[in-house]
């Protein structure tokens, strides 16, 4: 089983280096690498190249260079396109993984190669950030063999993140389902991974912390503007809303519903926003689930003010402690 690696590259000359060594000290050797080179402006690709030059190893490395910017999505999905490998892994270029990534993601397949993805854990690295990181649950290994399991494990118990990096997943279940990312937004891992849990029947989690995740000031999570951020989960909500799948309606909309309000309170005038508000609302009436209807109306009716705001935020409170003990 062959594994291609795709790693984006913009605009990440300070971490560039950190990456790639980490994939050059792999102890699995058969996989190519592909760097997507999205028209960066600084002197990330030139390191790479370098890098790349005196290596003397068995990983092959390629170069693809885009023409002009076009997104962390296009970089990925060019990458995808471009790759060989059985598997792919997609690793965020300011990140980087542990030395036996490939190999602790690759050993459940080895032994059964229905699986469609392996998920490995994380450590999270808050670098020169002021803020604290917060640690995500750690996960077990465990085997999940049904597609209303993998559902369960993602949208019930949330013990799969949503993020494409850290995740081995089967090149031809990729292709089968059209599971490219959305180009032109940010964020595209949250909408990528919604449609990649309605096909996803086979998941392998195994405890080993195989990627470290570096929070910086410069990364895509803390260094877009607030503005940017709301105009960009109104188009993921909204597209979610209008794909949400048959007779599973309910538990989405759970899912997503609590950071939905919270960003629908300052953006209520926006018409994506407003028009995944009433799908939403009209899913739960179907569901009967009054007190998530209740929410969505509080936060349409109370938007728009501070003295608003407070109250929602009471609200939102009783309402996440009322699905904690569900």
């Amino acid at each position: 089983m062959k594994v291609s690696v795709i790693i984006p590259v913009y605009n990440v000359s300070a971490y560039i280096e950190r990456c790639v060594k980490s994939v050059m000290n792999q102890t699995y050797d058969d996989f190519e690498c592909i760097l997507v080179d999205d028209a960066s402006p600084d002197d990330s690709v030139h390191k790479c190249e370098k890098m790349i030059s005196t290596y003397h190893g068995s990983i092959r490395f390629r170069i693809i260079h885009h023409q002009y910017n076009r997104g962390l999505s296009a970089a990925r999905n060019t990458g995808t396109n471009a790759a060989t490998g059985d598997y792919i892994l997609y690793i965020d270029s300011d990140d980087a993984i542990t030395n036996d990534c490939i190999e602790k993601l690759m050993a459940p397949i080895l032994k059964d190669n229905t699986i469609e993805m392996v998920m490995g854990n994380v450590e999270r690295v808050s670098e020169g950030y002021p803020l604290p990181v917060r640690i995500p649950k750690m996960h077990d290994s465990k085997d999940i063999v049904s597609s209303e399991s993998v559902r369960s494990c993602f949208f019930d118990r949330r013990e799969i993140n949503v993020y494409a990096w850290n995740k081995l997943i089967r090149k031809d279940f990729l292709n089968q389902h059209d599971l490219s990312f959305k180009e032109g937004i940010i964020w595209e891992d949250s909408l990528w991974s919604f449609f990649v849990m309605k096909y996803l029947s086979h998941l392998y989690l195994i405890k080993n912390i195989t990627y470290i995740y570096y929070l910086h000031p410069l990364s895509i999570m803390t260094g877009t503007d607030l503005k940017t951020k709301r105009y960009n989960s109104g188009l993921i909500y909204y597209e979610i809303s209008t794909h949400l799948t048959h007779g599973e309606c309910h538990r989405e909309i759970l899912f997503y519903l609590k950071r939905f309000c919270r960003n629908y309170m300052d953006s209520s005038k926006d018409v994506l926003y407003m028009k995944t508000a009433m799908t939403f609302r009209r899913e739960l009436s179907v569901f009967h689930d009054p007190f998530s209807c209740l929410l969505l109306y509080v936060t349409d009716l109370l938007s728009g003010s501070v003295t608003g705001r407070r109250l929602f935020q009471l609200l939102y409170r009783i309402y996440c402690a009322v699905q904690h003990r569900k």
